[in-house]
């Protein structure tokens, strides 16, 4: 065979795989860890987003953007 062809194939073989893992379905099981960490990330990130966005200051108590009236969190 040709080295052309088997870097061809290795090529292929390469792009298939990131298909493959792409399509796997991290960080939608309920029970999983990794995926409860994942999600509340994604909450943090949302609720320090739109403070920013409605221009909640941050507090000066627990550390984390939140209206005055609601209680503090760690």
């Amino acid at each position: 065979m040709a080295a052309a062809t088997v870097i061809t194939i290795l090529a292929l073989t390469l792009l298939a795989a990131a298909l493959v893992l792409w399509r796997l379905p991290i960080g939608t099981c309920a029970q999983c860890v990794h995926c409860q960490v994942e999600r509340e990330v994604r909450e943090r990130e949302e609720e320090e987003r739109a403070a920013r966005f409605y221009g909640i200051e941050l507090c000066r108590g627990c550390g984390r953007r939140h209206a005055r009236e609601e209680p503090h969190r760690r």
